[in-house]
């Protein structure tokens, strides 16, 4: 029987673009401070070649290329503190989390499991979620990042269920799939279209970001073998919603995660 929903934050409850467009933004501004001749663009071409070639980490690797680890470590430095002080200014509810939140939690329990700042547990609270989630495995709050399959396992106990009771709900094959399916979840990978997102670029570099992330996204990259294989994919709410119903058909009639409909 499926009891609990755990879902991501980024790019599954909240558009987490407009806070990469900023990272992207401050990158490049340390750069040219330090003396680089690089457009944002040329730097956006090189963020989207990476994610072709090497996946993801693509803001950490150009950040140690450019201004060597303790530079990208201020970096880091400098923009959390900026999104710590504003959350919701970097962020977005994507388009019909409120009323898919609503009624799932009126069928089961639901909690996360993200890597995110801890100040995401009071946006939540801001933005009229909070009181639908009763765990929350963050990574900065629980001292466990995904893809490490500990977090999963934090989520599981907190919430008293068996693994196979439970789904995780996240938009990247290696670090939601994976690690949920190894410690026995149904899984479901969400992709949302960029074009379905439903954010209007504020600025010209968040413009220029959002025009390279419909290029090119961790989130489109394909599953990586059988352990990042979904049970199910989905690109909007309703098509959650319908996904869930199906693996909770699965789960009643005793299939295990992670095997054929």
């Amino acid at each position: 029987m499926l009891r609990w929903i755990f879902l991501d934050i980024g790019n599954v409850l909240m558009n987490d673009d407009p806070a990469m467009a900023l990272l992207y933004f401050e990158l490049h501004r340390a750069m040219c401070s330090s003396g680089y001749r690089m457009t944002f663009s040329e730097l956006l071409a090189e963020r989207e070649e990476l994610i072709r070639t090497r996946g993801p980490e693509h803001w950490a690797i150009l950040g140690r290329k450019y201004l060597a680890e303790g530079g990208h470590w201020r970096l880091m430095h400098r923009c959390a503190t900026r999104i710590r002080a504003d959350y919701m200014a970097c962020h977005a509810v994507l388009p019909g989390v409120q009323e898919a939140i609503r009624e799932l939690a009126d069928s089961y329990q639901l909690g996360t499991v993200a890597n995110q700042l801890k100040e995401v547990v009071p946006a939540l609270e801001q933005v009229g979620l909070g009181q639908y989630f009763r765990i929350h495995a963050v990574s900065e709050v629980v001292g466990i990042r995904k893809p490490d399959p500990r977090l999963y396992r934090w989520a599981l106990e907190r919430a008293g269920c068996e693994p196979a009771e439970a789904v995780m709900v996240g938009d990247r094959a290696d670090n939601d799939i994976a690690p949920a399916r190894e410690v026995g979840m149904w899984t479901i990978l969400f992709r949302i279209p960029h074009h379905l997102k439903a954010y209007a670029p504020r600025n010209d570099y968040e413009e220029l970001y959002f025009e390279s992330q419909a290029r090119a996204s961790i989130s489109r990259i394909p599953p990586g073998g059988e352990l990042e294989t979904p049970d199910e994919t989905v690109e909007d709410m309703p098509g959650l919603r319908q996904a869930i119903e199906r693996i909770a058909d699965r789960a009643q009639r005793g299939s295990p995660p992670g095997s054929s409909a």
